[in-house]
């Protein structure tokens, strides 16, 4: 599924829980889904109303708006929650697949990957008593760039140690 075919899906997964819940669906609700569904990476509250005022969607939207639609978005399952150390993230659900993503300790970037083989096997594994809804498989380690300066940085305290004896 495109992220073009996601974000229809989500909206009318939206629509249907607004009206359930005899909400009003707003353009405020949808232009922060919008953000939220075309975003590659996951994104804190403050990030996302700094791109509601900014960029295509350009609306006047207050940060307590934001946190109270993400609240919803995640009460409808549109969006989930993800703690990384003390910063908490959102990003879009997609129930059709999981996520695999190697975030960096370092810098902290995050990079999505796919492996079929890691699919496959979490798509066999049965759990009792549980019906997974989704999932997001997180692996930490340290990118190109911070590995290759954590060397530098202890080749240098090699050198220095050296050069003391």
């Amino acid at each position: 599924m495109d992220k073009a075919d996601g974000l229809s899906q989500a909206r009318q997964n939206l629509s249907d829980y607004l009206r359930l819940n005899s909400l009003r669906n707003t353009p405020e609700r949808n232009a922060l889904l919008e953000v939220i569904y075309q975003a590659d990476v996951p994104l804190q509250a403050e990030e996302l109303a700094k791109l509601m005022t900014e960029g295509s969607a350009s609306l006047r939207i207050s940060r307590a708006t934001v946190y109270n639609n993400l609240k919803l978005f995640e009460e409808a399952g549109l969006v989930r929650k993800i703690f990384q150390e003390d910063r908490v993230f959102f990003e879009r659900t997609d129930k059709n697949r999981g996520v695999i993503r190697l975030i960096c300790s370092g810098c902290g970037k995050t990079t999505e990957m796919n492996s079929d083989k890691v699919r496959r096997q979490i798509a066999v594994m049965r759990t009792r008593r549980f019906n997974a809804t989704g999932w997001v498989l997180n692996i930490y380690g340290l990118c190109g760039k911070c590995s290759a300066d954590q060397k530098r940085k202890q080749n240098r305290l090699n050198k220095k140690d050296k050069d003391k004896k």
